[in-house]
């Protein structure tokens, strides 16, 4: 079978990393079922691939018949869902969980050949954060559904329209401070968006009967007070790099997750409590042949929007 015969759905693909994923898939000729709420607001996604390639199907994630609507005829299933907040409609876990389960069982029932299931580097057993908790209970309901699925743990992801680094360049724009939350030691691995992209369409081509794991990080290993001095040495600015105790900060929290894109929230102070590194137990980008880009080699190119003057700056 020629890989333009192979039909992949993919669930949260109008998402960051679903956009630079959807570009490396139609170079390879697969074709595309994106499983969307809003169809209408995502017609930036077909220019993507050629004409045809890519299909808009309008989804509800916990409705059986629309779900199966769009697995329907394909090889393989992307989950891309997830939120890094929850709301008063979105929950860490019916979204990280629940979905998971109910999309496994349907991967099972119509006999899709792979689910590939994006998680979060750092899920483990107890942990205090719920959103690490959810994304565990996640993997385990899809170990238990669909055997020959592959999950894939990254770090934090970076890239043009990352929520991270543009995040703190933007509050450098008027702040004349950045927040190193418990000093700012919490230790990260900062994986080029384009690298987990990579990641998925390899795994693709994996013969697995039993679920994969594999932990994805990037070359290099940072600090959070070095991710903020970069940025800054990045974007040309000064700016006082202000430690606030873990106990201040999840007080100023329970503010800050009240506007409508929190800046902050008491669980993703609980998150910065962990390091988010690989850990040696389970395959990594380079068992998939993947050296990955370092934060020096990407970062220019996207943030120089911050700096007084733009790329000329």
């Amino acid at each position: 079978m020629q890989n333009n015969q192979k039909i992949i759905a993919i669930f949260g693909g109008g998402g960051f990393l679903g956009k630079h994923l959807m570009r490396q898939l139609t170079k390879l000729d697969y074709r595309i079922k994106v499983a969307t709420r809003n169809p209408y607001l995502k017609g930036h996604l077909k220019p993507l691939g050629n004409p045809g390639q890519i299909e808009l199907f309008k989804t509800n994630i916990f409705d059986k018949d629309d779900v199966n609507r769009a697995i329907k005829n394909c090889d393989f299933v992307i989950n891309l869902v997830g939120i890094l907040h929850e709301t008063r409609r979105q929950k860490f876990n019916q979204i990280h969980a629940e979905f998971p389960a109910f999309l496994s069982k349907l991967c099972s029932e119509k006999n899709i050949k792979k689910l590939i299931h994006i998680s979060a580097l750092g899920v483990k057993e107890k942990h205090i954060s719920l959103y690490m908790q959810s994304k565990l209970q996640g993997e385990k309901n899809i170990q238990n559904n669909f055997k020959s699925s592959v999950i894939l743990r990254p770090s934090i992801v970076f890239g043009p329209d990352d929520k991270f680094f543009n995040k703190f360049a933007s509050i450098a724009q008027f702040l004349p401070f950045l927040p190193l939350i418990g000093g700012g030691k919490t230790k990260f691995e900062p994986i080029y968006v384009g690298d987990v992209a990579k990641a998925i369409v390899k795994t693709l081509e994996l013969n697995n009967s039993q679920t994969k794991i594999y932990e994805l990080g990037g070359p290099e290993n940072f600090s959070f007070k070095q991710l903020m001095e970069v940025l800054l040495q990045e974007i040309k600015k000064k700016r006082l790099l202000l430690p606030i105790p873990f106990n201040i900060a999840k007080f100023q929290s329970y503010f800050l997750q009240i506007i409508p894109n929190p800046l902050l929230t008491p669980d993703q102070v609980e998150l910065l409590k962990y390091n988010n590194v690989v850990s040696g137990e389970y395959n990594t980008l380079k068992d998939l042949g993947i050296s990955g880009k370092t934060i020096r080699e990407i970062l220019p190119k996207y943030i120089y929007r911050y700096r007084v003057g733009g790329q000329f700056g």
